[in-house]
């Protein structure tokens, strides 16, 4: 697997933005079995998972902690990781365009980089924790965009529903939130911020929606927020292919259940 980490100035986020990219390459293993690969033939194009960091984190940590490299090159799929600090990848009221940044100006940009398929049916995005809220953001902003979405213990309600005080568990700093969201400091009841409000509007207008997918641990403090989105997404039809597990919110479960999203995904050995 090669590793990159790159530094680039955004436009959409008007200064320096940071990530990390494994590619695919020839390994060691393949080198000793004399494995057959076609890493370096002109025409490959890589299948591609975006992967989103959580709250404090950047796009070194599904690196550092977790396997992932070896997961991925197991999988032959290139995998993108971009810092967004605390943003929720969204648009920020105060600071910057992270939603823009990822759906839009990011995959063109990597796309002149890097043999990746431009495919709606080559592309996956997943992320945990803030990620989860930002993997299904982005899908839904972007349905054409995503074959398929992960959430790994996304923190997926963004408002006081009735069912659910989210917004009020993680421990972001208020001033932060406010930057994010606006003076309430959480998604607004009938944004597109609110996943309820922008899944319904999809469901709508007929679009035609990634695979979906939500795994958490039993004893993880996002879990009732996110059942009770996917207990709305069924109302309107939509099904979100849940999976529970043992485990809190930290990198042993993400690490173990990383390998159970690849494997979920809709891949075709990585290159097409």
């Amino acid at each position: 697997m090669a590793h990159f980490d790159m530094s680039f100035y955004s436009p959409s986020l008007r200064k320096n933005a940071k990530l990390t990219v494994f590619l695919p390459t020839v390994s060691a293993d393949d080198y000793l079995n004399d494995a057959p690969v076609r890493y370096y033939d002109a025409d490959t194009c890589y299948q591609t998972l975006y992967l989103l960091h959580g709250s404090y984190g950047d796009c070194m940590d599904w690196a550092l902690f977790t396997g992932l490299e070896r997961y991925a090159q197991d999988h032959c799929l290139a995998v993108v990781m971009p810092s967004a600090e605390n943003s929720s990848y969204v648009d920020m009221v105060k600071g910057e365009d992270y939603l823009t940044y990822i759906t839009r100006e990011l995959p063109e940009f990597l796309c002149t980089m890097f043999p990746l398929s431009r495919r709606r049916e080559d592309t996956f995005i997943a992320g945990l924790s803030m990620g989860g809220y930002g993997t299904y953001r982005c899908a839904l902003e972007r349905p054409d965009q995503y074959a398929a979405a992960a959430s790994l213990s996304g923190g997926l309600e963004k408002i006081d529903h009735s069912t659910s005080n989210e917004a009020h568990s993680v421990k972001m700093p208020k001033r932060y939130r406010k930057a994010v969201f606006g003076e309430s400091g959480q998604a607004v009841a009938g944004s597109d911020n609110d996943l309820r409000v922008l899944l319904k509007k999809r469901v709508d207008e007929g679009a035609k929606l990634p695979q979906l997918f939500h795994t958490i641990g039993e004893d993880d403090f996002l879990r009732e927020g996110g059942e009770a989105f996917l207990s709305y997404a069924e109302s309107l039809g939509v099904h979100i292919d849940y999976r529970l597990h043992p485990g809190v919110h930290n990198w042993d479960f993400w690490d173990a259940y990383i390998k159970e999203v690849l494997d979920w995904l809709p891949l075709a050995n990585g290159m097409v």
